[in-house]
């Protein structure tokens, strides 16, 4: 029988959010990203698989700090309703900037404030 491998984040409540990428076993903790407090827990989750994925394809990748942060209007993307939001970082290992785009959908932002209340 073929493992099913998936994307893994654990959220303990008073723990740092950890992800584990499905393509390897590149692991990023909230802790290596400066900056990270002024993200919802939604955007937490997708940049932490985002960079854990990045991870794998480059070890040395990381810690990082996020430099900027832009969230757009919802607009249509893929037939969903998506709150675009762009975060530029920078990878403090390398010294180097770039930005990571996540597409939110707003199903993911109404689970996000049911949680929260």
């Amino acid at each position: 029988m073929e493992r099913k491998v998936t994307n893994e984040i654990k959220d303990e409540p008073g723990e740092p959010m950890v992800a584990r990428s499905k393509m390897g076993d590149a692991v990023v903790s909230e802790l290596e990203v400066k900056g990270i407090e002024s993200l919802t827990p939604t955007e937490k989750k997708h940049l932490l698989l985002q960079l854990a994925r990045d991870r794998v394809r480059d070890s040395s990748a990381g810690p990082w700090e996020i430099i900027d942060i832009f969230r757009e209007e919802w607009r249509a993307v893929k037939d969903t309703l998506a709150q675009p939001v762009e975060i530029e970082l920078r990878d403090t290992g390398k010294d180097t900037l770039f930005r990571v785009l996540l597409d939110i959908t707003q199903l993911e932002r109404q689970l996000e404030t049911q949680e929260q209340e």
